[in-house]
């Protein structure tokens, strides 16, 4: 069963909490920045000025949940599982095409 877009937009905010804890000043309490009472304006505004690749993932995720392609595959358009997601808010393509990608990638980097 999948679960709701608030659930999910929790815990990639969540996600982005901990990151953001760990490695930065956050400025603002778990519970505010976790429970979605930012806006997308104030939320840019922490995250301006960070370059950090988990969240730009972390914060495209929430952009997919938004526009409604978050879970679905950027490789063959299916739906991710649950527990994918659950493991990995930020995951933007299924088990299978993960493989395919990164076997492709590999054996590109083995002929140049």
């Amino acid at each position: 069963m999948k679960k709701s877009k608030r659930t999910m937009r929790r815990a990639i905010l969540s996600g982005l909490f901990n990151h953001l804890e760990e490695h930065y000043e956050v400025g603002v309490s778990r519970e505010t920045f976790v429970d979605g009472r930012l806006s997308m304006h104030q939320l840019d505004a922490i995250l301006s000025f960070k370059t950090d690749p988990l969240l730009d993932e972390l914060r495209s995720a929430l952009n997919r949940l938004e526009v409604g392609t978050y879970g679905i595959c950027l490789g063959c358009k299916r739906e991710i599982p649950q527990e994918k997601l659950d493991a990995a808010p930020a995951v933007r393509v299924c088990d299978t095409c993960e493989k395919i990608f990164s076997h492709v990638s590999v054996h590109a980097s083995l002929t140049t």
